[in-house]
């Protein structure tokens, strides 16, 4: 009888252990998808902070202006360039 006791403390501790597990797991796996979220959330807004319209508009309120193609010219500001 006290050999059954035993198995069947047994056999409760073990689910019980497993359940915590599962517990545990079910919360790690609803904070991985917060972070996800998060994530994509984030990216989101750093597309947004990095687009072209954005920029384009920055740049006008600061009085910049989009140069032609034919009135370009580039500046060679190594040691050795002229």
């Amino acid at each position: 009888m006290i050999l059954f006791a035993l198995l069947l403390f047994g056999v409760v501790a073990v689910n019980v252990a497993v359940l915590r597990a599962h517990v545990a797991v079910s919360r790690l796996d609803d904070e991985r998808a917060k972070l996800e979220s998060r994530n994509q959330e984030l990216a989101s807004s750093l597309s947004a902070v990095d687009s072209a319209p954005r920029i384009e508009a920055a740049a006008r309120r600061l009085g910049l202006i989009q140069a032609s193609e034919g009135n370009t010219s580039y500046l060679d500001l190594t040691a050795g360039g002229r």
